[in-house]
């Protein structure tokens, strides 16, 4: 039974997001955007199409370019469309040719909005494409950056879908927990967990990570043919697709059977309270560099495995968007912000030995501070 029910409003959502990408456009000198990679057009257009490609203007709606196959459905959808001015194809021995010729119908584009002559922000082209537009002397930019900005304060709609997609990852992490038993494999488990989540609802599944025993350190990410066994710690890091390709992140770890050691619970209890303290830290309006000079301090046997993965991400329609808070990286100079969906991730364990424990919370940042999306269980075995 899907447990999803159509809370937002898809107009809205569309013209909240367009909106959000037009000024980011106009304070970077932006006269358009040209994009390929589905995730990105879709975030512009709100529907995904298989191999189509979208311009963007700073004013007026975006252009989408489509296959003739792709026609009917997306019209249902997006009413300014046009056939594709370029596409790759490595096997054509006019492939510069047409890449030139493409790059004159993006200008022509680009002078019927009013902006030729002005930067183009791309995200991905083949090398045909980034030649031809070289010498037509297009300047350039990373689109990723705009919509890295666009994206990271979430819509009204952005949020109801998050929310609805909290109950998916909330049913199946109970349905992880209860099925976990002596004898079922990691592969086993994660056919069964896919299916499940796609019976709910899901409008599929960018990942799932299931460890178990000696491969919970170091985490192995892919499952494998490994029986779990009584006594065994047994994470599940989940990223879900939610309606509009919203991507859900969050993780849990569980005991199989009863037999818990001190040492699980000690270990487990640290997880639980760092994971806990960290997501405490996410109020709005604090500096990015403040939430990492305030981090919980961990004993150093501890910190290899911890600062090997993010303190926090955001979440969107691809995986760790802006802001990506790392130990590796220098602090971003930036403040966190009301309405950022940020995943905050802690695997605890000892460099050297094989039990880790993985939490992740994803949260919502609301002006009164930090809020949990999901109801996810914990291990009580683990902290009674």
């Amino acid at each position: 039974m899907e447990l999803i029910e159509h809370t937002w409003d898809d107009k809205r959502l569309k013209q909240d997001r367009l909106r959000a990408i037009q000024e980011v456009m106009k304070k970077e000198n932006v006269g358009g955007l040209y994009l390929t990679e589905n995730a990105n057009v879709r975030f512009a257009i709100n529907v995904s199409i298989p191999g189509g490609h979208a311009f963007v203007p700073t004013e007026g709606e975006p252009i989408a370019f489509v296959r003739p196959l792709d026609e009917g459905y997306v019209t249902l959808a997006h009413s300014n469309m046009r056939k594709h001015i370029y596409r790759a194809d490595p096997s054509d021995p006019e492939g510069d040719q047409n890449a030139l010729k493409g790059a004159d119908k993006l200008l022509d584009i680009m002078g019927e909005y009013g902006v030729r002559g002005q930067t183009l922000g791309i995200d991905t082209c083949d090398p045909a494409a980034f030649a031809a537009f070289h010498r037509r002397e297009i300047p350039l930019m990373n689109a990723e950056k705009i919509l890295a900005l666009a994206k990271t304060v979430k819509t009204q709609d952005e949020i109801l879908i998050y929310k609805e997609t909290a109950k998916l990852q909330s049913a199946i992490m109970r349905i992880f927990r209860d099925e976990l038993k002596s004898g079922i494999n990691e592969r086993e488990m994660t056919n069964l967990i896919s299916a499940r989540l796609l019976g709910l609802g899901a409008e599929g599944i960018l990942q799932i990570n299931i460890c178990s025993g000696e491969n919970m350190n170091p985490w192995r990410r892919w499952p494998t043919a490994r029986k779990f066994q009584d006594g065994d710690l047994v994470g599940m890091d989940l990223h879900t697709y939610g309606p509009g390709g919203y991507i859900f992140d969050a993780a849990r770890t569980y005991l199989c059977g009863t037999k818990a050691t001190q040492k699980q619970r000690d270990l487990y209890r640290r997880a639980y309270e760092y994971n806990n303290a960290v997501i405490h830290l996410f109020k709005p309006g604090v500096p990015i560099a403040e939430i990492r000079a305030n981090l919980p301090k961990v004993p150093e046997k501890f910190q290899k495995i911890l600062h090997s993965f993010h303190i926090a991400h955001s979440n969107g329609l691809t995986p760790g968007e802006y802001p990506s808070i790392m130990w590796q990286h220098k602090p971003l100079d930036d403040v966190t912000r009301v309405n950022q969906v940020l995943s905050v991730d802690c695997v605890m364990g000892e460099e050297g030995d094989d039990m880790a424990v993985k939490l992740e919370e994803q949260i919502l940042i609301t002006p009164q501070g930090p809020v949990k999306m999901a109801d996810l269980p914990y291990e009580d075995k683990l902290l009674n």
